[in-house]
């Protein structure tokens, strides 16, 4: 290979991974921007490894309750919820992802061995300020009109967001 080309190669390579990247940040911005605030309520965890360093470990009770019906369903990918005047959302037990009422929405899962993943299973803060985390109840999610979810944030019981908001860049 030439250095001419060998250097156009590297140079495409590199715009590449920078139109990538840019794509993905792009994308994150409009779910935080575009989405529908969703709470989904954290369910408890082990009070011994709650606090670990600078993060906090999360479960959900939606997570909870798909565990609970039994043998896992690997076909299931996508539950209704239905949101309440808080935007608490509630799983739908019997719903129809084709045919969603106006408080129904659609909420994306994983399913890795005998767990059921909704969001992710931490939170991660500023080193010195996880006392205040302590009082979370609820996740704050965007949620994207495929189910998609991403977690922005922590509120207490009174549903008052937890920390602080990052600012929009």
């Amino acid at each position: 290979m030439k250095p001419v080309t060998r250097q156009l190669a590297l140079l495409l390579s590199g715009l590449a991974i920078l139109v990538g990247i840019n794509a993905t940040v792009w994308r994150y911005e409009r779910a935080i921007s575009s989405g529908e605030v969703v709470l989904l309520r954290l369910a408890p965890v082990d009070p011994r490894s709650l606090m670990q360093g600078d993060y906090m470990r999360l479960n959900y009770e939606i997570a909870r309750e798909l565990t609970n019906r039994g043998k896992p369903d690997k076909h299931i990918d996508t539950l209704v919820i239905r949101l309440d005047a808080h935007q608490v959302a509630t799983l739908v037990a019997d719903g129809k992802p084709d045919q969603l009422a106006s408080d129904e929405r659609l909420l994306q899962v994983h399913q890795s061995e005998r767990q059921w993943q909704i969001g992710p299973d931490a939170y991660f803060f500023e080193e010195g300020t996880g006392e205040q985390y302590e009082a979370a109840r609820y996740g704050e999610f965007r949620l994207q009109a495929d189910g998609k979810t991403l977690l922005v944030g922590l509120r207490d019981e009174t549903y008052q967001p937890i920390g602080q908001s990052r600012a929009r860049w």
